[in-house]
């Protein structure tokens, strides 16, 4: 399997500071080709979002190049050693976010969509309303759950999906990291196909895109990667990115 990459990240059309942070690597560790993607979308003034964000994508970059190799080439490589080894980073992230926004007594905090890649296999973890998407047969899915007050109760059916299109809550969260001092991630891992497209990006893409035109976006033929995440932000009518955009699309292809 190969993984082409291709990321984006921009202040739109109104927010004079960026703070989403993108990270995209990916290489041959142990003969298994690897790769690591996130986007983290920071929350908190004077610029205290975009340091949350940006020292999370700084630790996971930190972290792919320190402590995942070891474990892949000691063999300790399966599944609950991988899931174990991105809920460590995570804990440890969420704890120096958190203190740091406790020590100063502020609201500080960022979202967060990592995706691993090892070989075939695919592991994602999800914290607040960043989303995970993967384009499989020319359609879209979602692979994650926002945790955000809005999303719970339309899965608890306290509200319809047109109630929560309008809400004014809708960008209150429920989980971040730096919210509390445990964090509460979402899972999910399975196989990756050859073909497969994976969309990681935050609310100021998929709000004023929406998945039909976000599928159509990344089914389209002689795109690459890094051309396709250009796309998706150009295609945003004018005036209508009111908040920090980002996206990272990953193309699966075997050799």
């Amino acid at each position: 399997m190969v993984y082409r990459y291709g990321g984006c990240s921009e202040t739109g059309d109104v927010r004079n500071e960026n703070q989403d942070h993108i990270l995209c690597r990916a290489g041959n560790i142990g003969g298994i080709p690897c790769g690591l993607f996130l986007v983290a979308d920071g929350m908190g003034g004077l610029r205290h979002g975009g340091w949350a964000s940006e020292y999370t994508a700084r630790s996971f970059e930190a972290w792919w190049r320190r402590e995942l190799p070891p474990m892949i080439l000691a063999g300790r490589d399966s599944d609950e050693d991988l899931e174990e080894l991105l809920e460590q980073e995570i804990w440890e992230i969420n704890r120096a976010v958190y203190r740091f926004g406790r020590e100063r007594q502020i609201r500080c905090g960022t979202t967060l969509s990592v995706l691993l890649l090892a070989g075939s296999r695919g592991f994602i973890r999800n914290l607040g309303d960043s989303r995970v998407y993967r384009q499989r047969d020319n359609r879209i899915r979602c692979l994650t759950q926002d945790q955000s007050l809005v999303a719970q109760l339309l899965r608890e059916g306290a509200i319809t999906e047109q109630e929560a299109k309008i809400s004014s809550k809708k960008n209150v969260l429920t989980m971040c990291l730096g919210m509390y001092e445990e964090a509460q991630s979402f899972g999910a891992k399975g196989r990756v196909r050859n073909g497969d497209v994976f969309l990681l990006c935050s609310d100021g893409l998929y709000n004023p895109l929406g998945e039909a035109r976000m599928e159509e976006l990344l089914g389209l033929a002689g795109y690459g990667a890094e051309q396709k995440a250009a796309l998706l932000r150009r295609q945003i009518p004018p005036g209508k990115a009111h908040d920090n955009v980002s996206a990272v699309v990953v193309e699966a292809a075997e050799r």
